[in-house]
């Protein structure tokens, strides 16, 4: 084989390695960016402990996605036994809505009054509407579940802190309150 014929053979090989080298490299750039899209699409992203979507919307026009996270705990003031105590909800993404929900029961002998809880920013901002599925009196044994709202854009990230506050008003007309946490480090 001459020297021309060499080179000529060594271009084509170099050619052909070059083509396959630029489909590789196309078809994982199409992979990823189909995963990038798929991903953006479901509101999470790679480092999420986000749960699935619930399928609801809320007033923001926001996603709302199962809360994250982990739950821990119970604490009982009077007559009121909480569970959880507190919610741990990991790393959130921005512009979806989470409700960690806490049961709240009746363990004494009289009726109890739930008051309106309020939320006490210990860092970050911005608490969610909180609302109570059930009655706000519950006789001895009865239930209701307590929820509360969060949800970050942009500028509201970082992590947050918060103490749930939630009065209970005893038969004989005295206010406890019960107080409960939830933290989550909300970010992209």
């Amino acid at each position: 084989m001459s020297n021309t014929q060499q080179r000529s053979a060594e271009r084509r090989h170099t050619r052909h390695r070059t083509w396959l080298v630029c489909a590789a490299t196309a078809v994982a750039v199409a992979g990823a960016s189909v995963a990038a899209i798929t991903l953006a699409s479901s509101g999470g992203s790679p480092d999420t402990t986000s749960g699935g979507r619930t399928g609801e919307i809320n007033s923001m026009g926001m996603p709302i996605l199962e809360t994250p996270g982990t739950s821990s705990g119970s604490v009982t003031t009077g007559a009121i036994t909480v569970t959880p105590a507190a919610w741990a909800l990991g790393r959130v993404p921005l512009n979806v809505a989470v409700r960690p929900t806490w049961q709240l029961s009746n363990t004494g002998t009289d009726p109890v009054t739930i008051g309106e809880p309020h939320a006490q920013v210990n860092e970050g901002c911005c608490p969610g509407a909180f609302a109570l599925q059930g009655s706000s009196t519950l006789d001895p044994g009865a239930k209701a579940r307590l929820s509360f709202e969060l949800s970050m854009h942009p500028g509201m990230d970082g992590p947050h802190d918060m103490t749930i506050h939630v009065p209970v008003r005893t038969a004989d007309g005295t206010t406890e309150t019960v107080a409960l946490s939830v933290t989550g480090d909300f970010r992209d």
